[in-house]
């Protein structure tokens, strides 16, 4: 598959079952090599901020403004597990169904700068804007190239995930912001599960709805 075919067949979908009857795990190493793969081809998109110092002395030392956290398939179930249990952990159903069936879960963070006030996370400045950039264009990067690898994938705002609970949890750090949670899903499914398409696809224009020459 080369790069258009990648972009023109990549496609949002969610596979939904049911939390008290996950799928069961079959993927193994051969996968998680896999799943390095895509984010090593990930880790190619420009950035143009290398990501603070202090960021930089964590357990990941990349001058990326983004870091990866990865969850096999059987890991995925036991935080699915955990969800149900712990009440300040507490789950959405969309995303419990979705662990319930996820070969993988990947959580994209990015980095931002020390903020000066106590009340934010973040300046809204250029620079933090280049990260939140940088960190979307891997994401962009990871999602094409499991496309072109046949494997079934979902960019979710993270919902529950981003809470500070379930980032402790993971042993996330607090100073990283969650940007994406990427279900990898199988391709083989049992007929009993749901799938929902991404509701914006037939909302895209044309090309001159959100294109023009600028005449100067």
């Amino acid at each position: 598959m080369n790069t258009e075919e990648a972009i023109q067949q990549r496609r949002t979908l969610k596979l939904r079952v049911n939390p008290d009857d996950p799928l069961p795990v079959t993927k193994g190493a051969e996968f998680n090599k896999t799943i390095e793969w895509l984010i090593e081809l990930a880790g190619q998109a420009p950035f143009h901020y290398q990501s603070a110092e202090n960021h930089q002395k964590k357990k990941l030392t990349g001058a990326e403004p983004w870091r990866f956290h990865v969850l096999d398939g059987k890991s995925c179930r036991k935080l699915l597990q955990s969800l149900n249990k712990e009440e300040p952990m507490k789950a959405s159903e969309g995303i419990r169904q979705m662990l319930a069936a996820a070969d993988a879960l990947i959580l994209a963070t990015w980095l931002p700068e020390k903020s000066r006030s106590l009340s934010r996370r973040f300046h809204p400045n250029v620079k933090n804007m280049e990260h939140i950039a940088a960190t979307g264009a891997a994401i962009q990067n990871l999602l094409l190239a499991a496309t072109d690898k046949g494997i079934t994938n979902y960019w979710s705002s993270g919902g529950c995930l981003r809470k500070p609970k379930v980032l402790e949890f993971l042993g996330i750090p607090k100073n990283e912001i969650l940007l994406g949670a990427v279900f990898l899903f199988p391709d083989e499914y049992p007929e009993t599960v749901q799938t929902k398409t991404g509701k914006n696809r037939d909302a895209k224009g044309e090309l001159k709805d959100y294109m023009e020459w600028v005449e100067l």
